[in-house]
């Protein structure tokens, strides 16, 4: 049996029936970009910028030395700040601005997915795997977010083509083999979860050519041309990780040390009970069944999902379809890419959402040319649609709360000059200095023990933590404040779990003064069990 099933004219002879049922497939298409356009459009306002976001704009607005410097300690690539750095000059950097460029993404990843799917799976069933692209509710998150993930997530489907053109058609052409290494070093400058990828679509190559000699000598050439194109970007990898492999060292000697105020360890390994459970919390995500309100409807969400979800793997597995296989083996890259850098996070996953669909489409489309089951596949199509349809403008119409913006407001209510905000953990200042600038709003402020700012341009810039904070830290930063005659001091408390368990600065703060917890709106986005993470803000009047 040939590997690649989409040669075979009983799925292309399908397409004509199937044609009738909607009479124009690029129609389908259009409305559904254009729906999902305007859906993520009209929520560029819907919620605030989050931590790593902020962190985002500030990169983005420094001078570009700067920002090649502050990516080198940062743990992502520097394409994408790179990208956002341009935007921001043209647009500005308003939360609404910076959340459109990717809006823009996404409608660009959208129409190149159509021509992608159009190509594997003909017409309608092209058109069938970009709606479930344009509604699938996790991408719809994530092309809100002011980070890289839509930007892999365009750059991987424009590689895919090319994929499929040397691994599976086996074209000869040089220009393709080009383009693949120019786009696969692209994937590795975006973000480094682009690494598993690719080895994901080597193996795939390697076993779509049955290890032949000609096409495993085309995947040798691409394979040395993505090296000498990600070649520049290996000392950027090695340099961040060098830091974040110190800084974690330092932290974990520094529980041993009874003077020391440091991070909690709060690294989820995959082997883990809570590891795994996380980790099946965002295949369930990536897979289509988020959000689920409640256990039983995530259990009738999981039903026909789950039906599909066989059917690729027999697909795959079985049958040996190419779509399919791709899907799983690159799934299994991502997974060891999870294990290695001991992460659960969602957004790890992002790149599988386009072969996901497409796998999804195709197994629907292989059991309507079966005999007889024309009108139940098109049924469970039809009903995966709407799954994601209902999770996609679910999500457009959740509220969210604005919890920086609501602790900046409230500090400027009551902000006297003279006052001093200082904030428990110093990557903190980032976020609300941010909102306090588009309020037009700037106190005078320090991090503890030191100004963030302070911190990455003279210590060098390690990523988004901070030293290892002591007790002689505490006492000297206390006895300052002491000594300035301060009347006033909020302080803002924010993931206490990991840079200061157990408060231990506001317990000292406490001593100096009269401390009152200002109440704060309730963030509908922060789950109860995460009363650690919540923003705080306490003003201390000192004596």
């Amino acid at each position: 049996m040939s590997m690649n099933l989409f040669s075979s004219a009983r799925y292309r002879k399908f397409e004509k029936p199937v044609a009738s049922f909607v009479e124009s497939p690029f129609v389908v298409v259009c409305i559904a970009i254009l729906v999902s356009a305007w859906c993520k459009i009209s929520a560029l306002g819907s919620r605030e910028l989050w931590l790593d976001e902020t962190f985002s704009a500030y990169v983005a607005n420094s001078r570009f030395g700067d920002l090649i410097r502050q990516v080198t300690g940062d743990v992502h690539p520097p394409l994408y700040y790179m990208l956002l750095w341009l935007w921001v000059r043209v647009t500005g950097d308003a939360q609404t601005q910076l959340r459109m460029f990717g809006v823009v993404l996404s409608i660009f990843s959208a129409v190149a997915m159509y021509v992608l799917a159009r190509k594997l799976l003909g017409a309608t069933f092209g058109a069938f795997a970009t709606a479930l692209f344009a509604f699938s509710p996790m991408l719809f998150v994530y092309s809100l977010e002011v980070r890289m993930y839509m930007l892999s997530i365009l750059v991987l489907v424009c590689l895919l083509p090319v994929h499929w053109k040397l691994a599976v058609e086996h074209s000869k052409a040089i220009w393709h083999v080009f383009a693949y290494g120019v786009l696969a070093a692209l994937l590795f400058y975006v973000h480094y979860i682009g690494v598993f990828i690719l080895l994901g679509l080597f193996v795939h190559w390697a076993l779509a050519s049955s290890f032949a000699w000609r096409p495993i000598a085309r995947l040798c050439a691409a394979g040395l041309l993505t090296l000498l194109f990600i070649a520049p970007g290996i000392p950027v990898l090695l340099e961040q990780r060098a830091g974040k492999a110190d800084l974690g060292n330092a932290l974990r000697l520094s529980h041993r040390n009874p003077s020391a105020l440091s991070f909690e360890d709060s690294e989820q390994s995959l082997i883990k009970p809570e590891g795994m459970a996380a980790a099946v919390k965002s295949a369930a995500a990536m897979a289509g069944f988020y959000p689920a309100s409640s256990s039983v409807l995530l259990l009738l969400c999981a039903v026909p999902l789950g039906i599909v979800l066989a059917g690729v793997g027999f697909l795959g597995l079985v049958k040996g379809d190419q779509v399919c296989l791709l899907f799983i083996i690159v799934m299994l890259t991502i997974g060891i890419g999870m294990v290695t850098l001991h992460s659960t996070v969602t957004r790890f996953m992002l790149p599988l959402v386009p072969l996901l669909v497409l796998a999804l489409a195709r197994t629907i489309q292989y059991w309507a040319a079966l005999p007889g089951r024309r009108a139940s596949s098109l049924a469970i199509g039809i009903l995966i649609l709407c799954l994601y349809a209902v999770g996609f403008f679910r999500q457009a119409l959740i509220q969210h709360g604005r919890p920086w913006q609501n602790l900046v407001s409230a500090v400027q209510w009551s902000y006297q000059p003279g006052d001093w905000v200082i904030f428990d953990a110093e990557y903190s200042q980032v976020p609300f200095d941010y909102f306090a600038e588009q309020m037009h709003f700037h106190p005078r402020e320090n991090g503890f023990p030191v100004s963030v700012y302070y911190w990455w341009n003279n210590q060098g810039f390690k990523g988004w933590g901070g030293p290892v904070i002591l007790q002689s830290d505490l006492d000297q930063f206390v006895s300052i404040l002491s000594a300035s005659k301060q009347k006033t001091v909020w302080l803002v408390l924010y993931e206490t779990n990991y840079y200061d368990p157990q408060d231990a600065l506001l317990a000292r703060l406490r001593q100096l003064g009269q401390a009152t917890e200002i109440h704060l709106p309730p963030d509908p986005d922060t789950p109860k069990s995460q009363d650690k993470q919540t923003l705080r803000l306490v003003r201390i009047s000192l004596n």
